[in-house]
């Protein structure tokens, strides 16, 4: 990811060097081939670390999920008893969806976003070292805010599980005995239920 970056700084480097040229020496085949090859090397390396990244990912989301399928087979009866299995299914959909949707191209975001701001603080400062003493609180401040962020956010999610729970629950207790219910003609009674 950084050598993506460094490369994408060095083609604008390059870019500027090709001002400062006469306009002959601009068109020459050897200055367009340097700015050709930072370009393409940017792009491919981009295209690798993005790879790497997903497949990195993906191998994690597997490893969770089969340590998740262990930790369920390995627990005792009673946290069957006490866990319906709409949570149980709950979390199971959400972590691994959340793992194989969500979270890779939100951390390639992140990644991307952090060191864009980090260059973004640090160029600045290189040029004007007094920038520092504005750059430094600013950061700490946005810090503070994020975390503050994350805080409700996970309250707000833990939330929307806890209440999409009894759902799934109920739907997956009633196709477990649905011979029973329509032997009993019941289909009304657990669609009310459904729909309160």
């Amino acid at each position: 990811m950084k050598a993506a970056l460094g490369l994408l700084v060095a083609s604008y480097w390059w870019l500027s060097q090709v001002s400062e040229m006469d306009r002959e020496e601009q068109q020459t085949s050897k200055t367009l081939g340097i700015y050709g090859c930072f370009v393409g090397s940017h792009f491919m390396a981009n295209l690798i670390a993005s790879f790497l990244l997903y497949s990195t990912l993906l191998k994690a989301s597997e490893i969770l999920h089969n340590k998740m399928v262990w930790s369920v087979i390995k627990a005792p009866v009673l946290y069957f008893d006490k866990t319906p299995v709409g949570r149980i299914l709950n979390r199971f959909s959400k972590d691994i969806g959340n793992m194989d949707d969500v979270l890779p191209p939100q951390f390639l975001l992140a990644a991307e976003v952090c060191l864009f701001s980090i260059s973004t603080v640090l160029l600045p400062v290189a040029a004007n070292f007094w920038l520092i003493f504005v750059a430094i609180p600013l950061v700490l401040i946005a810090l503070y805010y994020g975390r503050y962020y994350l805080k409700s956010s996970r309250e707000i999610k833990r939330l929307e599980a806890i209440t999409c729970s009894p759902v799934y629950s109920h739907i997956s207790e009633t196709v477990a005995g649905l011979e029973i219910i329509r032997s009993a003609g019941m289909e009304q009674s657990f669609l009310k239920r459904l729909f309160k």
